[in-house]
């Protein structure tokens, strides 16, 4: 064991011989960095998933689906997380994503068409919103209720999905391109 230290310095010495002038002094003259310095807190955060109401955005979410349909009504709000701070119970919200709540009364529930349309004119509401007044770093999803007198259907349509579908998709494929195993 002594032995292969004994190498393992010779070794060493022997590179560092072998080292010009000038590269010595390279790295001698280069600048050392500091580590930023670490504010510890003594506040311990337990991560709980929650929502928050936005309600500025569902006000403008619910007048441009209301353009669209009188008795429809739409809504909106931020998914993420409460940091919640175990000595005083109180917390923060972070947002990771702004969902929006959609409920439209349809004729048949079975008519593609029907459905499509309606999600293509919402999306096409949500696509228009500025950015700004989108809350968290990634997108979210759209759920939509649709209402006949006597059944309802509920399908939530991820943004990013809808994003991704070719532009001159027609309404009646929406529900089968989304949705392809009923």
């Amino acid at each position: 064991m002594r032995r292969i230290r004994y190498i393992l310095i010779f070794c060493v010495l022997l590179l560092a011989s072998c080292a010009s002038p000038e590269q010595v002094s390279t790295a001698a003259s280069l600048p050392v960095a500091t580590p930023p310095a670490i504010t510890p807190t003594t506040e311990n955060c337990a991560f709980v998933e929650a929502t928050q109401n936005l309600p500025d955005l569902s006000t403008q979410v619910d007048n441009a689906i209301k353009q669209l349909q009188p008795d429809a009504s739409g809504r909106a709000e931020a998914f993420g997380e409460n940091c919640v701070y175990t000595s005083s119970g109180q917390s923060k919200f972070s947002a990771m994503e702004t969902d929006f709540y959609i409920s439209f009364n349809v004729k048949n529930l079975r008519d593609d068409i029907e459905l499509g349309t309606w999600i293509i004119n919402v999306m096409k509401i949500v696509d228009a919103l500025p950015p700004a007044s989108i809350a968290g770093p990634q997108a979210g999803f759209v759920e939509f209720t649709f209402k006949t007198k006597d059944d309802q259907k509920t399908l939530r349509v991820s943004i990013d999905k809808y994003k991704n579908l070719p532009v001159n998709i027609v309404p009646a494929d929406i529900i089968k391109t989304l949705f392809p195993n009923p």
